[in-house]
């Protein structure tokens, strides 16, 4: 099953249903996922949860929840989980309207077989992957070549990569011509991705700099690398998850 969930973590996951059928066959679910839900069976429960904890995904029984507008408001307000996915459990064609109306994202509507929630919970978790991504900050030791205007070329270490920019460190190697760079200056990098044939010319805008370091936005991609960075995130995020999960598994053995 080819669900990425988030970087150095397992997937946290809140699930506020007190149906005994659906719990068993979720788990089941969540279980191949490798995911371990928190239960509750109250809103009172769930939402001291959610005023402590970061959660990844929150799945709530619709009919479980008496006022629902108050409650999916104090999930958007909350200070650890404004952007998370939320997935309803709904029963009839008023609940699943009632919910897109609320925002949410996803729906598994009941009486559900275990391929129809892990459909639902694959599209909700490949969905927070997606967001993760673009957040997320990959350590790196990658060799990269920059020039400027008043560059012409530079050797400079890359020690962090997202989808939007990377973090340098100006001096490659002991020896090596080093890079002085100012915030807003454009340039221009050249570098391959770490484990891969494949190699990445950016154009960037100096957001900040140091005479160590500097970050750079990317400006300008083509599309074939934007979309080869992604897939490399990624499967940084899936191989981060592995780990953590076969640490889990021995741990418990």
């Amino acid at each position: 099953m080819d669900v990425m969930p988030k970087t150095k973590f397992p997937m946290h996951t809140l699930l506020l249903c007190s149906d005994v059928q659906f719990l068993g066959i979720t788990r089941t679910v969540l279980g191949q996922m490798q995911i371990t839900p928190k239960i509750v069976g109250g809103c009172e429960e769930a939402q001291a949860l959610i005023d402590a904890n970061e959660f990844d995904v929150i799945i709530l029984d619709w009919r479980q929840v008496e006022n629902l507008a108050d409650f999916l408001n104090c999930i958007r307000r909350s200070a650890l989980n404004p952007d998370c996915a939320l997935v309803a459990i709904v029963r009839d064609l008023l609940d699943l309207r009632q919910a897109f109306a609320a925002g949410v994202h996803f729906l598994i509507h009941k009486p559900a077989s275990e391929v129809q929630i892990e459909r639902c919970l694959r599209a909700a978790y490949c969905a927070t992957v997606a967001r993760r991504r673009k957040q997320h900050r990959e350590p790196v030791n990658v060799v990269a070549t920059l020039s400027s205007r008043s560059q012409p070329f530079a050797e400079v270490m890359i020690v962090n990569l997202t989808e939007g920019g990377a973090g340098l460190r100006l001096h490659a190697s002991d020896g090596a011509v080093g890079a002085y760079l100012n915030p807003g200056e454009e340039v221009d990098l050249r570098f391959d991705l770490p484990s891969s044939t494949d190699t990445l010319h950016p154009t960037g805008t100096v957001v900040w700099a140091t005479s160590d370091h500097a970050g750079i936005r990317f400006t300008q991609i083509p599309e074939s690398e934007r979309a080869l960075l992604e897939h490399w995130l990624t499967g940084c995020i899936e191989r981060s998850l592995a780990e953590v999960c076969e640490r889990l598994r021995a741990a418990c053995a």
